[in-house]
């Protein structure tokens, strides 16, 4: 039985998704934060904090469950793609292509780019590159890409 894609909603955060978005980038990324810097609980707990008090992401939702996070910051010309993450067993399902389509088809209509950052050790990049987009910059940590309008798929 595949996904049924009419059953994945964003909704708002509430205080109550805040364990629930702790534990997911505990999951998702502790992996590639330990390759990189190493993981050290408690500055990964404040970190998340301040994330949580400033950039308080949205909730994906299938079938009434949370199975991932989403913010995106959206500016006059452009949006910023930031914390999005899925629980490793709804990845690769067609959940991530998605959402970012309708992200994507916004971006379109307001003609605004989309731009984004990812560590360089995350396979996430196969799904930006298949969507259409550009590295525009990359350093030790993290590939930076962007979105111009109509590009991609």
């Amino acid at each position: 039985m595949g996904i049924n894609l009419s059953l994945v909603k964003i909704v708002p955060a509430e205080e109550s998704h805040r364990e629930f978005s702790y534990q997911l980038v505990e999951t998702a990324y502790k992996g590639y934060i330990e390759e990189i810097w190493g993981w050290d609980e408690k500055t990964a707990e404040e970190f998340h904090t301040h994330n949580w008090l400033n950039k308080r992401p949205n909730i994906i939702m299938y079938d009434s469950q949370p199975i991932g996070t989403i913010y995106l910051h959206e500016a006059p010309d452009f949006m910023e793609l930031e914390q999005f993450i899925l629980l490793p067993e709804y990845q690769n399902q067609g959940i991530g292509s998605y959402i970012l389509r309708n992200i994507m088809d916004r971006a379109d209509q307001s003609g605004q780019i989309i731009k984004l950052k990812y560590v360089h050790v995350n396979p996430v990049a196969s799904l930006y590159r298949r969507m259409g987009f550009n590295i525009t910059k990359a350093d030790d940590e993290f590939i930076y890409a962007e979105r111009k309008p109509g590009s991609g798929e």
